[in-house]
């Protein structure tokens, strides 16, 4: 009892590897006795399944496809394919010095004549290639192939099938002769491994079960990772190897969800600051040309439409800012892209009208800001502007099956398709396609997942229809 308390005890204290080996070892000394055994009881037959293992050996390089392969090199140089330029004469002799190599050897009466067979097939068959070779009429070639190549090929594969089924079959018949003396001898063999087969498979499974159980957890914890589970449960196991492997995981599930809360707000970062960058690149130009049109106006003493004009300048920037929030209401981001156009139209009066369709219901549907006023800038300094006559902006508010859509089209000179590709593409990978444009779909799909966002069609000379999809809830 004390000999068994201390070989637990050392066993306990060995590391998973050694373990392994340790079990290796307890297994593999009495099979390997077994093994000697048979082995040396065995060694007789050596030396007289020696030549028949050797033939069925060198048999079996022969390939199997050699018909296939034969006829397919064959006909592509009877055609004269690039493929096959020059008789495949070396398949051929590589065919009869295996069937020579097997004529050294082979003792079997009934396999000796069909590898006599093959050899006078072989050179019969080197005979009709080179025939062939002389032959310039294709139909010759053609007939010669199939009466000649085809049939001498086929009658090669036979005779080295049977060849290799004589062969078996004495193999067959020396195999057993021996099996009766090996199963008398596994069965003595057997009766005195068996125990301790069944003692070491106990001590097998125990081991097992101890390892496959908590790897088993080990690997559910890790898959929980992956799916974004990083509240995962510990997994206990007296194995050193086990429970540092536990500990890691565990500390690796802590520093991903650590890292992917410092992205996420590295992300939210970004986007703010893509925000701003957005509000800050509202064209001087315009800013410009608005104060003039007003400093004009007051000098033509049109006084009411200068005081619109700056009121809609108020609404634009008051709008652009809103007390810094970057979620707003749709119809505060409508009246933000309405003051915009209500400016732009003063200037473009002669080009310039837009409708804005807006249904009641929608009114307080939440988007980020300035979602709708870069499509609307892009529409009029890239579609109307370069296109002649009066050119028309429609913003239309819509409810689908996916959620909401604000569709912003217009009239101007449109895309070709090339153009159109190249928009859509970067839109979809991430490339450059114009700041406004990307910010857009940036923060579209961050706020609302891929699902969502800005999708384009055009037609060059008809104008530019751009769909802003947004769900129903933020």
């Amino acid at each position: 009892m004390r000999m068994i308390q201390i070989y637990n005890s050392w066993y306990q204290s060995l590391s998973l590897s050694k373990k392994l080996r340790y079990m290796m070892i307890s297994l593999i000394i009495p099979l390997a006795i077994c093994i000697i055994m048979i082995m040396l009881f065995l060694g007789w037959y050596v030396r007289k399944n020696l030549v028949i293992t050797h033939n069925v050996n060198i048999s079996s390089q022969f390939n199997i496809h050699f018909k296939e392969s034969m006829d397919l090199k064959m006909y592509h140089y009877m055609v004269g394919s690039k493929e096959q330029l020059a008789l495949p004469i070396e398949d051929v002799e590589q065919a009869i010095a295996l069937a020579k190599d097997l004529q050294n050897t082979t003792t079997r009466k009934e396999s000796k004549q069909a590898i006599r067979n093959m050899v006078d097939y072989c050179e019969n068959l080197e005979e009709k290639m080179y025939n062939l070779e002389e032959t310039k009429s294709y139909d010759s070639r053609k007939q010669q192939l199939e009466k000649n190549i085809y049939v001498l090929t086929n009658l090669i594969q036979e005779k080295m099938m049977d060849y290799i089924y004589y062969e078996a079959g004495y193999l067959a018949e020396i195999e057993k002769q021996m099996m009766g003396n090996i199963i008398r001898l596994v069965i003595l063999v057997g009766m005195m491994v068996s125990l301790m087969i069944l003692l070491i498979l106990n001590r097998s499974f125990k081991f097992t079960k101890r390892i496959t159980e908590p790897i088993g957890k080990l690997c559910e914890s890790v898959n929980a990772v992956g799916m974004g589970n990083f509240e995962i449960e510990a997994v206990e196991s007296k194995d050193f190897e086990i429970a540092l492997l536990e500990d890691g995981i565990q500390q690796m599930a802590k520093q991903i969800k650590l890292l992917l809360e410092d992205v996420k707000e590295e992300e939210k970062r970004q986007h703010k600051t893509q925000l701003q960058l957005l509000q800050a690149q509202i064209n001087p130009h315009f800013l410009y040309n608005t104060l003039d049109t007003i400093i004009w106006m007051v000098e033509a003493e049109n006084n009411s439409q200068a005081i619109e004009m700056l009121t809609n300048l108020s609404v634009f920037f008051r709008t652009a800012l809103s007390k810094g929030e970057d979620v707003i209401s749709l119809n505060e981001e409508i009246r933000h892209t309405k003051s915009y156009l209500d400016i732009q139209q003063v200037r473009y009066r002669d080009i310039l009208d837009y409708e804005i369709h807006l249904p009641k219901e929608m009114s307080e549907v939440k988007l980020p800001k300035l979602t709708l006023q870069p499509l609307v800038e892009n529409a009029l300094y890239h579609g109307v502007k370069e296109k002649r006559g009066q050119g028309m902006i429609k913003i239309t508010c819509m409810e689908v099956e996916e959620g909401l859509c604000i569709v912003v089209e217009d009239n101007g000179i449109g895309m070709n398709q090339l153009q159109l590709e190249q928009v859509r593409g970067g839109l979809n990978g991430g490339e450059k396609v114009g700041f406004g444009l990307a910010a857009v779909q940036g923060r579209l799909k961050l706020y609302f997942g891929e699902a969502y966002g800005i999708r384009l069609d055009s037609v060059y000379g008809q104008g530019v229809r751009v769909e802003v999809l947004v769900p129903r809830n933020i």
